[in-house]
């Protein structure tokens, strides 16, 4: 992701990255969802709520320990009450210093 926003820049190796700092390398690697949100959560419909079950696994993989954080909150709008009524944050250890570089990357490269 570092190398994405600058790799057009005739020396992108020249340029600075303040936020790759955000993103540590001795952040554990474990299994993530990679697209966790409402819509792949079956819950039980009656009390008490439990999950079933999490569907579509497609973009599941290995990946630093911040990534499910940064993509929960990438699949939904801010004002969305899975993000604005602070669900995400209940069910995933927040990630705030990886969710600013994400999402400044993910603005950078136009996504």
């Amino acid at each position: 992701m570092s190398w994405l926003w600058r790799r057009h820049a005739p020396e992108p190796d020249q340029i600075d990255d303040p936020w790759r700092l955000l993103l540590s390398d001795e952040s554990p690697i474990v299994l993530t969802h990679g697209d966790l949100h409402q819509s792949n959560i079956i819950v039980s419909p009656s009390s008490p709520t439990r999950v079933l079950t999490i569907v579509n696994w497609e973009q599941s993989g290995w990946y630093p320990d911040y990534w499910e954080y940064c993509k929960a909150n990438y699949t939904v709008h801010e004002d969305d009450e899975w993000s604005s009524g602070g669900w995400i944050d209940l069910i995933l250890k927040p990630q705030t210093d990886a969710q600013e570089a994400f999402e400044f990357y993910r603005r950078a490269i136009g996504s």
